[in-house]
Protein backbone atom coordinates (compact mmCIF):
# COMPACT_ATOMS: atom_id res chain seq x y z
CA UNK A 1 0.00 0.00 0.00
CA UNK A 2 3.08 2.12 0.77
CA UNK A 3 4.44 1.39 -2.88
CA UNK A 4 1.37 2.06 -3.91
CA UNK A 5 0.81 5.99 -2.39
CA UNK A 6 4.30 6.65 -3.64
CA UNK A 7 3.87 5.39 -7.24
CA UNK A 8 0.32 7.66 -6.72
CA UNK A 9 2.31 10.72 -5.68
CA UNK A 10 5.14 10.47 -7.77
CA UNK A 11 2.61 10.50 -10.84
CA UNK A 12 0.34 13.09 -9.68
CA UNK A 13 3.50 15.23 -9.15
CA UNK A 14 4.58 14.58 -12.64
CA UNK A 15 1.37 15.55 -14.40
CA UNK A 16 1.43 18.58 -12.59
CA UNK A 17 4.59 19.83 -13.23
CA UNK A 18 3.95 19.28 -16.48
CA UNK A 19 1.12 22.00 -16.93
CA UNK A 20 1.22 25.74 -17.08
CA UNK A 21 1.55 27.32 -13.76
CA UNK A 22 -2.33 28.33 -14.08
CA UNK A 23 -3.62 24.99 -14.75
CA UNK A 24 -0.98 23.53 -11.77
CA UNK A 25 -2.58 25.88 -9.23
CA UNK A 26 -6.55 25.01 -10.21
CA UNK A 27 -5.69 21.28 -10.28
CA UNK A 28 -3.75 21.94 -6.94
CA UNK A 29 -6.58 24.11 -6.08
CA UNK A 30 -9.51 21.66 -6.51
CA UNK A 31 -7.45 18.72 -4.20
CA UNK A 32 -7.18 21.11 -1.47
CA UNK A 33 -10.69 21.73 -2.21
CA UNK A 34 -11.73 18.45 -1.65
CA UNK A 35 -9.11 17.72 1.88
CA UNK A 36 -10.97 20.88 3.37
CA UNK A 37 -14.37 19.99 2.48
CA UNK A 38 -13.82 16.52 3.98
CA UNK A 39 -11.60 18.01 6.99
CA UNK A 40 -14.93 20.25 7.53
CA UNK A 41 -17.13 17.33 7.91
CA UNK A 42 -15.01 15.59 10.03
CA UNK A 43 -14.90 18.84 12.31
CA UNK A 44 -18.61 19.41 12.35
CA UNK A 45 -19.19 15.53 13.27
CA UNK A 46 -16.71 15.85 16.25
CA UNK A 47 -18.35 19.31 18.06
CA UNK A 48 -22.08 17.52 17.26
CA UNK A 49 -20.47 14.74 19.12
CA UNK A 50 -18.86 16.49 21.98
CA UNK A 51 -21.88 17.80 22.53
CA UNK A 52 -24.50 15.64 22.07
CA UNK A 53 -22.42 14.15 25.24
CA UNK A 54 -22.29 17.32 27.35
CA UNK A 55 -24.47 20.29 26.90
CA UNK A 56 -27.71 18.29 25.30
CA UNK A 57 -27.47 16.05 28.21
CA UNK A 58 -28.05 19.22 30.68
CA UNK A 59 -31.75 20.66 30.37
CA UNK A 60 -33.87 17.54 32.04
CA UNK A 61 -31.28 18.16 35.23
CA UNK A 62 -32.53 20.07 37.91
CA UNK A 63 -30.74 23.78 38.40
CA UNK A 64 -28.31 22.69 40.93
CA UNK A 65 -26.71 19.96 39.45
CA UNK A 66 -27.17 21.95 35.68
CA UNK A 67 -25.03 25.44 37.49
CA UNK A 68 -22.80 22.78 38.49
CA UNK A 69 -21.66 20.73 35.30
CA UNK A 70 -21.87 24.75 33.48
CA UNK A 71 -19.42 25.29 35.88
CA UNK A 72 -16.67 22.12 35.17
CA UNK A 73 -17.79 21.06 31.41
CA UNK A 74 -16.49 24.54 29.02
CA UNK A 75 -13.38 24.27 31.99
CA UNK A 76 -12.50 20.43 31.30
CA UNK A 77 -13.16 21.05 27.56
CA UNK A 78 -10.52 24.09 27.98
CA UNK A 79 -8.10 22.11 29.73
CA UNK A 80 -8.40 18.72 27.61
CA UNK A 81 -7.87 21.37 24.22
CA UNK A 82 -4.93 22.89 25.70
CA UNK A 83 -3.27 19.47 26.86
CA UNK A 84 -3.92 17.96 22.98
CA UNK A 85 -2.16 20.76 21.22
CA UNK A 86 0.51 21.55 23.52
CA UNK A 87 1.87 17.85 23.86
CA UNK A 88 1.07 16.70 20.21
CA UNK A 89 1.72 20.02 18.13
CA UNK A 90 1.83 23.29 19.76
CA UNK A 91 1.85 25.54 17.10
CA UNK A 92 -1.63 24.95 16.71
CA UNK A 93 -2.42 27.24 19.69
CA UNK A 94 -4.46 30.00 18.86
CA UNK A 95 -7.58 30.87 16.64
CA UNK A 96 -6.16 29.53 13.77
CA UNK A 97 -5.57 33.06 11.91
CA UNK A 98 -2.50 34.00 13.35
CA UNK A 99 -0.56 31.18 12.05
CA UNK A 100 -1.39 30.50 8.69
CA UNK A 101 -0.92 34.17 8.46
CA UNK A 102 3.41 34.06 9.80
CA UNK A 103 3.26 30.99 7.22
CA UNK A 104 2.22 31.85 4.35
CA UNK A 105 4.07 36.24 5.00
CA UNK A 106 7.18 35.05 6.57
CA UNK A 107 7.59 30.96 6.46
CA UNK A 108 7.50 28.77 3.20
CA UNK A 109 3.86 27.98 3.58
CA UNK A 110 4.74 24.73 6.03
CA UNK A 111 2.24 23.27 7.96
CA UNK A 112 2.79 19.79 9.80
CA UNK A 113 0.23 17.03 8.98
CA UNK A 114 -0.83 16.44 12.38
CA UNK A 115 -2.02 19.96 12.77
CA UNK A 116 -4.90 19.25 10.97
CA UNK A 117 -6.16 16.14 13.29
CA UNK A 118 -4.78 18.14 16.71
CA UNK A 119 -6.68 21.14 15.87
CA UNK A 120 -9.96 19.18 14.98
CA UNK A 121 -10.28 17.34 18.12
CA UNK A 122 -8.65 20.20 20.02
CA UNK A 123 -11.21 22.96 18.73
CA UNK A 124 -14.53 20.60 18.93
CA UNK A 125 -13.84 19.31 22.57
CA UNK A 126 -13.66 23.08 23.40
CA UNK A 127 -16.52 24.22 22.00
CA UNK A 128 -18.31 20.99 22.48
CA UNK A 129 -18.17 21.15 26.24
CA UNK A 130 -19.52 24.67 25.68
CA UNK A 131 -16.46 26.94 25.06
CA UNK A 132 -17.20 30.25 23.89
CA UNK A 133 -16.00 30.09 20.06
CA UNK A 134 -16.16 29.67 16.10
CA UNK A 135 -15.65 26.76 14.19
CA UNK A 136 -13.72 28.85 11.35
CA UNK A 137 -10.78 29.86 12.92
CA UNK A 138 -9.74 25.91 13.15
CA UNK A 139 -10.92 25.06 9.81
CA UNK A 140 -9.43 28.15 8.36
CA UNK A 141 -6.03 26.12 10.39
CA UNK A 142 -7.40 22.72 9.42
CA UNK A 143 -7.61 23.34 5.40
CA UNK A 144 -4.58 25.08 5.32
CA UNK A 145 -2.36 22.48 6.90
CA UNK A 146 -4.31 20.18 4.22
CA UNK A 147 -3.38 22.31 1.38
CA UNK A 148 0.05 22.76 2.89
CA UNK A 149 0.45 18.51 3.51
CA UNK A 150 -0.63 18.05 -0.20
CA UNK A 151 1.55 21.03 -1.85
CA UNK A 152 5.18 19.74 0.59
CA UNK A 153 3.89 15.58 -0.80
CA UNK A 154 3.48 16.84 -4.25
CA UNK A 155 6.90 18.75 -3.56
CA UNK A 156 5.84 22.08 -4.76
CA UNK A 157 8.19 25.00 -4.85
CA UNK A 158 8.07 27.24 -1.70
CA UNK A 159 6.43 29.93 -3.40
CA UNK A 160 3.47 27.38 -5.09
CA UNK A 161 3.04 26.11 -1.56
CA UNK A 162 2.70 29.54 -0.43
CA UNK A 163 -0.35 29.71 -2.45
CA UNK A 164 -1.94 26.13 -1.91
CA UNK A 165 -1.88 26.82 1.72
CA UNK A 166 -3.60 30.31 1.00
CA UNK A 167 -6.05 28.08 -1.09
CA UNK A 168 -6.51 25.75 2.03
CA UNK A 169 -7.40 28.38 4.50
CA UNK A 170 -9.73 29.76 2.16
CA UNK A 171 -11.30 26.13 1.79
CA UNK A 172 -11.23 25.94 5.15
CA UNK A 173 -13.52 29.03 5.53
CA UNK A 174 -15.91 28.60 2.66
CA UNK A 175 -16.70 25.09 3.90
CA UNK A 176 -17.43 25.90 6.96
CA UNK A 177 -19.81 28.82 6.46
CA UNK A 178 -20.60 28.14 2.97
CA UNK A 179 -19.80 31.25 1.62
CA UNK A 180 -17.48 30.93 -1.07
CA UNK A 181 -17.28 34.19 -2.51
CA UNK A 182 -16.80 35.78 1.14
CA UNK A 183 -13.81 33.06 2.12
CA UNK A 184 -11.82 34.05 -1.31
CA UNK A 185 -12.42 37.69 -0.41
CA UNK A 186 -11.53 37.26 3.39
CA UNK A 187 -8.73 35.19 2.18
CA UNK A 188 -7.23 37.98 -0.22
CA UNK A 189 -7.84 40.98 2.11
CA UNK A 190 -6.97 39.49 5.81
CA UNK A 191 -4.55 36.90 4.91
CA UNK A 192 -2.79 37.74 1.69
CA UNK A 193 -3.84 41.04 1.97
CA UNK A 194 -3.40 41.31 -1.80
CA UNK A 195 -6.43 41.09 -4.28
CA UNK A 196 -3.65 41.04 -7.22
CA UNK A 197 -2.32 37.93 -6.00
CA UNK A 198 -1.35 35.37 -8.42
CA UNK A 199 -2.76 32.94 -5.80
CA UNK A 200 -6.54 33.95 -6.57
CA UNK A 201 -7.27 30.96 -9.21
CA UNK A 202 -6.27 28.34 -6.76
CA UNK A 203 -7.95 30.04 -3.86
CA UNK A 204 -11.25 30.18 -5.65
CA UNK A 205 -11.26 26.35 -7.17
CA UNK A 206 -10.26 25.43 -3.85
CA UNK A 207 -13.06 27.76 -1.71
CA UNK A 208 -15.90 26.22 -4.35
CA UNK A 209 -14.50 22.44 -4.20
CA UNK A 210 -14.55 22.45 -0.59
CA UNK A 211 -18.10 24.16 -0.36
CA UNK A 212 -19.57 21.82 -2.74
CA UNK A 213 -17.91 18.36 -1.44
CA UNK A 214 -19.01 19.78 2.80
CA UNK A 215 -22.52 20.21 1.41
CA UNK A 216 -22.62 16.35 -0.40
CA UNK A 217 -21.55 15.33 2.79
CA UNK A 218 -23.47 17.63 5.34
CA UNK A 219 -26.51 17.71 3.21
CA UNK A 220 -27.72 21.21 1.45
CA UNK A 221 -29.05 22.61 4.77
CA UNK A 222 -27.99 26.55 5.25
CA UNK A 223 -25.53 27.24 8.07
CA UNK A 224 -27.63 31.15 8.25
CA UNK A 225 -30.71 31.26 7.33
CA UNK A 226 -32.17 33.12 4.34
CA UNK A 227 -33.35 37.43 4.73
CA UNK A 228 -35.34 39.21 2.10
CA UNK A 229 -34.34 43.45 2.19
CA UNK A 230 -37.70 45.89 1.43
CA UNK A 231 -36.97 49.55 0.66
CA UNK A 232 -38.65 51.99 3.42
CA UNK A 233 -37.77 55.11 2.42
CA UNK A 234 -34.47 57.43 2.63
CA UNK A 235 -35.08 56.88 6.73
CA UNK A 236 -33.09 53.62 5.83
CA UNK A 237 -30.05 55.35 5.35
CA UNK A 238 -30.13 56.86 9.16
CA UNK A 239 -31.72 53.71 10.76
CA UNK A 240 -28.39 51.88 9.11
CA UNK A 241 -25.96 54.36 9.40
CA UNK A 242 -26.48 54.95 13.27
CA UNK A 243 -25.98 51.17 13.11
CA UNK A 244 -23.06 51.13 12.32
CA UNK A 245 -22.09 53.83 14.23
CA UNK A 246 -23.55 51.92 17.56
CA UNK A 247 -21.92 48.50 16.37
CA UNK A 248 -18.13 49.36 15.41
CA UNK A 249 -17.43 50.35 18.86
CA UNK A 250 -18.65 46.47 20.02
CA UNK A 251 -15.89 44.63 17.21
CA UNK A 252 -13.25 46.84 19.21
CA UNK A 253 -14.21 46.19 22.49
CA UNK A 254 -14.03 42.40 21.06
CA UNK A 255 -11.13 42.67 19.92
CA UNK A 256 -9.74 44.53 23.41
CA UNK A 257 -11.31 42.61 25.60
CA UNK A 258 -9.42 39.23 24.01
CA UNK A 259 -6.35 41.35 24.02
CA UNK A 260 -6.77 42.26 27.71
CA UNK A 261 -6.98 38.34 29.23
CA UNK A 262 -4.22 37.05 27.10
CA UNK A 263 -2.05 40.11 28.36
CA UNK A 264 -3.50 39.02 31.91
CA UNK A 265 -2.94 35.56 31.36
CA UNK A 266 0.79 36.05 30.18
CA UNK A 267 2.40 38.93 32.24
CA UNK A 268 -0.74 39.31 35.05
CA UNK A 269 -1.40 37.93 38.16
CA UNK A 270 -2.34 34.67 36.21
CA UNK A 271 1.54 34.46 35.17
CA UNK A 272 2.46 32.15 38.09
CA UNK A 273 -0.15 29.56 37.35
CA UNK A 274 0.41 27.00 35.48
CA UNK A 275 -0.14 26.72 31.82
CA UNK A 276 -2.71 24.07 31.58
CA UNK A 277 -4.78 25.42 34.66
CA UNK A 278 -5.41 28.95 32.76
CA UNK A 279 -7.86 27.65 29.76
CA UNK A 280 -9.62 25.87 32.76
CA UNK A 281 -10.13 29.13 34.82
CA UNK A 282 -10.88 30.83 31.80
CA UNK A 283 -13.99 27.63 31.05
CA UNK A 284 -14.91 27.96 34.37
CA UNK A 285 -15.47 31.57 34.24
CA UNK A 286 -17.48 31.29 30.95
CA UNK A 287 -19.74 28.72 32.40
CA UNK A 288 -20.10 31.39 35.43
CA UNK A 289 -21.28 33.68 32.80
CA UNK A 290 -23.86 30.84 31.42
CA UNK A 291 -25.35 30.53 34.26
CA UNK A 292 -27.21 33.95 33.29
CA UNK A 293 -26.77 33.97 29.47
CA UNK A 294 -26.69 30.43 28.44
CA UNK A 295 -27.02 31.94 25.00
CA UNK A 296 -22.89 32.09 24.87
CA UNK A 297 -22.15 28.46 25.11
CA UNK A 298 -20.65 26.86 22.02
CA UNK A 299 -20.73 28.59 18.64
CA UNK A 300 -24.23 30.45 19.33
CA UNK A 301 -25.18 29.47 15.93
CA UNK A 302 -29.06 29.06 17.29
CA UNK A 303 -29.08 32.50 18.37
CA UNK A 304 -27.81 34.42 15.37
CA UNK A 305 -30.40 32.70 13.24
CA UNK A 306 -32.64 33.29 15.62
CA UNK A 307 -32.19 36.99 15.14
CA UNK A 308 -32.09 36.38 11.25
CA UNK A 309 -35.42 34.95 10.93
CA UNK A 310 -36.43 37.93 12.78
CA UNK A 311 -37.29 37.66 16.10
CA UNK A 312 -36.76 41.10 18.10
CA UNK A 313 -34.58 39.85 20.59
CA UNK A 314 -34.87 43.54 22.32
CA UNK A 315 -32.44 44.08 25.74
CA UNK A 316 -31.72 40.46 25.68
CA UNK A 317 -30.10 41.19 22.30
CA UNK A 318 -27.81 43.86 23.79
CA UNK A 319 -27.39 42.03 26.88
CA UNK A 320 -26.49 38.73 25.11
CA UNK A 321 -24.24 40.65 22.97
CA UNK A 322 -22.49 41.59 26.14
CA UNK A 323 -21.93 38.31 27.24
CA UNK A 324 -20.92 36.94 24.24
CA UNK A 325 -17.61 39.31 24.16
CA UNK A 326 -17.29 38.68 27.86
CA UNK A 327 -17.11 35.05 27.04
CA UNK A 328 -15.44 34.57 24.24
CA UNK A 329 -12.71 36.39 25.56
CA UNK A 330 -12.09 33.96 28.49
CA UNK A 331 -12.29 31.03 26.72
CA UNK A 332 -10.04 32.17 23.55
CA UNK A 333 -7.76 34.41 25.72
CA UNK A 334 -6.76 31.69 28.57
CA UNK A 335 -5.80 29.65 26.16
CA UNK A 336 -9.21 27.78 24.57
CA UNK A 337 -9.08 26.11 20.64
CA UNK A 338 -11.31 27.89 18.48
CA UNK A 339 -12.32 30.93 16.65
CA UNK A 340 -13.03 34.58 17.14
CA UNK A 341 -14.77 35.03 13.69
CA UNK A 342 -18.05 33.42 14.83
CA UNK A 343 -18.47 35.30 17.96
CA UNK A 344 -18.18 38.40 16.01
CA UNK A 345 -21.07 37.44 14.04
CA UNK A 346 -23.36 36.71 17.17
CA UNK A 347 -22.26 40.12 18.86
CA UNK A 348 -23.31 41.24 15.64
CA UNK A 349 -26.14 39.93 15.39
CA UNK A 350 -27.84 40.33 18.78
CA UNK A 351 -26.57 44.29 18.86
CA UNK A 352 -28.45 44.86 15.83
CA UNK A 353 -31.55 43.23 16.61
CA UNK A 354 -31.68 45.04 19.95
CA UNK A 355 -31.05 48.34 17.90
CA UNK A 356 -34.06 47.54 15.68
CA UNK A 357 -36.29 47.18 18.77
CA UNK A 358 -34.88 50.26 19.79
CA UNK A 359 -35.91 52.06 16.51
CA UNK A 360 -39.34 50.54 16.65
CA UNK A 361 -40.04 51.06 20.31
CA UNK A 362 -39.30 55.15 20.55
CA UNK A 363 -39.27 56.21 16.28
CA UNK A 364 -42.00 53.65 15.24
CA UNK A 365 -39.75 52.67 12.64
CA UNK A 366 -40.73 49.68 10.78
CA UNK A 367 -37.58 48.02 9.31
CA UNK A 368 -37.15 44.63 9.10
CA UNK A 369 -35.60 42.64 12.29
CA UNK A 370 -33.86 40.69 10.24
CA UNK A 371 -32.03 43.14 8.08
CA UNK A 372 -30.81 44.72 11.50
CA UNK A 373 -29.23 41.81 12.40
CA UNK A 374 -27.57 40.72 9.27
CA UNK A 375 -26.08 44.44 9.09
CA UNK A 376 -24.45 44.32 13.06
CA UNK A 377 -23.20 41.28 12.09
CA UNK A 378 -20.90 42.86 8.89
CA UNK A 379 -20.72 46.01 10.87
CA UNK A 380 -18.70 44.11 13.84
CA UNK A 381 -16.64 42.26 11.08
CA UNK A 382 -15.84 45.31 9.85
CA UNK A 383 -14.84 46.91 12.84
CA UNK A 384 -12.87 43.81 13.97
CA UNK A 385 -11.17 42.22 10.84
CA UNK A 386 -10.97 45.82 9.02
CA UNK A 387 -12.24 43.79 6.18
CA UNK A 388 -15.26 45.96 4.68
CA UNK A 389 -15.44 44.03 1.36
CA UNK A 390 -15.58 40.56 3.25
CA UNK A 391 -18.34 41.80 5.35
CA UNK A 392 -20.55 43.10 2.62
CA UNK A 393 -19.55 39.95 0.25
CA UNK A 394 -20.98 37.88 3.37
CA UNK A 395 -23.65 39.83 3.71
CA UNK A 396 -24.95 39.17 -0.18
CA UNK A 397 -24.49 35.82 0.36
CA UNK A 398 -26.38 35.05 3.42
CA UNK A 399 -29.16 37.01 2.50
CA UNK A 400 -29.18 36.06 -1.68
CA UNK A 401 -30.81 39.48 -2.27
CA UNK A 402 -29.10 42.43 -3.94
CA UNK A 403 -31.12 45.06 -2.50
CA UNK A 404 -29.79 44.14 0.87
CA UNK A 405 -26.57 45.68 -0.03
CA UNK A 406 -27.09 49.15 0.17
CA UNK A 407 -28.19 48.80 3.82
CA UNK A 408 -25.06 47.05 4.42
CA UNK A 409 -22.70 49.09 2.20
CA UNK A 410 -23.72 52.27 4.16
CA UNK A 411 -23.48 50.70 7.47
CA UNK A 412 -20.17 48.65 7.43
CA UNK A 413 -18.50 52.06 5.64
CA UNK A 414 -19.67 54.21 8.39
CA UNK A 415 -18.48 51.34 10.88
CA UNK A 416 -15.11 51.19 9.13
CA UNK A 417 -14.47 55.08 9.62
CA UNK A 418 -15.13 54.98 13.21
CA UNK A 419 -13.22 51.82 14.29
CA UNK A 420 -10.09 53.29 12.35
CA UNK A 421 -10.54 56.43 13.83
CA UNK A 422 -10.40 54.87 16.74
CA UNK A 423 -7.31 52.97 16.11
CA UNK A 424 -5.51 55.76 14.87
CA UNK A 425 -6.49 57.85 18.05
CA UNK A 426 -4.94 54.54 20.08
CA UNK A 427 -1.81 54.94 18.06
CA UNK A 428 -1.55 58.14 19.67
CA UNK A 429 -1.90 57.99 22.66
CA UNK A 430 0.77 55.24 22.33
Amino acid sequence: MTGFGRALRRDLSKLVAGLPLVQQLVLTGAMVGLAAGASAYVFDRLIVLAKSLTLDRLEPLPFAARAALLLVLPASGAIAGWLLIDKICPEAQGHGFDVVVRSISEGDGRLRGRLNLVKSLASAITIGFGGSAGREGPSVQIGASAGSWIGQKMRLPARDLRTVTAAGAAAGLSAAFGTPLAAVFFTMEVLLRDFASEAFPAVVIASVTAVAAARFLLGSERFLVKIAYEWHGTADFFAYAGLGIVVAPLGILYERATELVERSVRRGRLKGLPEWLKPGLGGALVGLLALAAPSVLGTGQRTINAALSGEFLGWRGAAASGAKIGATALTLGSGGSGGAFMPALFIGATAGSAWGALLRHFWAFSGQPGVFALVGMACVLTAFYQAPVTAIVMALEVSQDYDALMPVMVACVVAYVVSRRHREEVLVEL
